[in-house]
């Protein structure tokens, strides 16, 4: 399947609305907020806990059971990935980390959006199909197994 351009293969010139270039514009900045904030914290060495930093409560599932949570480590690795070290927030949360470089591409496709007016839908319209959902939700399940495995 042949993938259009960033533009609009009608009329390859048209601009996004004003409309879309301003949400384009609150989405990229509400990223990088989550990679600014990210960066600024100092992960923990657990590879689990950065969250307690921002003032957020002990998991109640660890607390719970002993075990790791479905999201457990997700800041951590944030963390790690907006500092640069990508291949250790892997190690720590292989979801976290894929979910850090989705944000931070956010943010650049936000912003290309909202500078320059690209219509950059038409290419990422298959990403918003329900198998992309069970793909999504089957990394989640993985990286959770993952977790429980090095808990």
């Amino acid at each position: 399947m042949a993938y259009p351009s960033l533009t609009t293969p009608a009329n390859p010139a048209a601009k996004a609305p004003t409309v879309t270039r301003l949400w384009a514009l609150a989405v990229m900045l509400a990223a990088l907020g989550l990679l600014i904030v990210s960066a600024a914290l100092t992960p923990d060495a657990r590879g689990h806990g950065t969250h307690l930093k921002l003032g957020l409560p002990v998991c109640g599932f660890v607390l719970a059971f002993n075990k790791p949570c479905m999201t457990c480590g997700m800041t951590t690795s944030f963390a790690l990935a907006a500092n640069g070290r990508l291949l250790t927030a892997l190690a720590v949360q292989p979801a976290g980390a894929i979910l850090a470089v989705l944000t931070a591409s956010t943010a650049w496709l936000a912003g290309l959006v909202a500078l320059l007016g690209l219509r950059v839908h038409a290419p990422l319209a298959p990403l918003a199909r329900p198998r992309m959902l069970l793909i999504v939700g089957g990394v989640l399940l993985l990286a959770w197994a993952y977790k429980w495995f090095i808990w």
